[in-house]
């Protein structure tokens, strides 16, 4: 029988040179970067985050519950998807729809502490920068705890682990059938193309791309670590260690 291979001295000191971040604060971190950075997006009328394109949009028109709460249910949605697919373990989905309630909620706590910013040109464009990064950033401190993730990136990453797939390209094909379906339904259903706009159609092209860079960067100044291995062994069973974005 082999034995594992000796880390070198090089290998040593870099993982003694990046610092050391809770995998349930990088949990937290990704839930509260995806929410306000969404709604960033959306103040700068230059359309919808993907995560929500689906959601907001089908709020325009069935207006009885917040687009939070289509949130939630697509996700839910997404989760009994993903669980015939994939098999994905119960435990491990349980998180995801708390995770997905939680985010609902978020999502329209966020609308209502940053309704009012102001509208000029230049601010809209710079929440749409803020968004247009952050939400990619959310995403990758979300893959890095390795805990289970909310149903619009798990579906992503379980997919593309399941079948052997890139997660850049399966995100990247997702985020494009998102958006093609918010506009068809924007079009058919509102009359017109409603808060999709070409800010989507950029993020849609790139996050993918983009959480790559991200984790390739924090790969090399940071590891994630949980404060509690068992309850994250409990609901999730992939190993961080083991999780890579390509």
């Amino acid at each position: 029988m082999s034995l594992p291979p000796t880390p070198s001295q090089s290998d040593i000191n870099a993982e003694k040179k990046r610092f050391v971040l809770p995998a349930e604060i990088s949990l937290l971190l990704g839930l509260l970067f995806i929410t306000f950075s969404i709604i960033f997006i959306r103040t700068s009328n230059f359309g919808v985050a993907v995560l929500t394109s689906v959601p907001f949009v089908i709020s325009l028109k069935l207006d009885a519950l917040t687009a939070g709460t289509w949130s939630t249910i697509i996700m839910i949605v997404l989760l009994i998807v993903l669980i015939v697919l994939t098999k994905k373990s119960v435990k491990s989905a349980i998180m995801s729809l708390l995770l997905s309630f939680a985010f609902g909620g978020l999502i329209d706590l966020a609308s209502i502490l940053l309704k009012g910013l102001p509208t000029e040109i230049g601010w809209r464009v710079l929440y749409y920068v803020i968004g247009f990064l952050a939400i990619p950033l959310g995403i990758t401190f979300f893959v890095k705890s390795g805990y289970p993730m909310l149903p619009f990136d798990s579906f992503v990453r379980d997919l593309s682990s399941y079948y052997g797939w890139k997660f850049s390209l399966t995100k990247t094909i997702f985020d494009i059938i998102f958006v093609s379906f918010s506009v068809l339904f924007s079009i058919f259903a509102l009359g017109g193309l409603k808060e999709v706009g070409i800010g989507t159609a950029l993020s849609a092209i790139f996050t993918g791309y983009i959480i790559r860079l991200y984790s390739q960067w924090l790969d090399k100044v940071m590891v994630v670590k949980p404060w509690f291995p068992k309850l994250r062994a409990f609901f999730s069973n992939t190993e961080p260690e083991t999780i890579a974005i390509k």
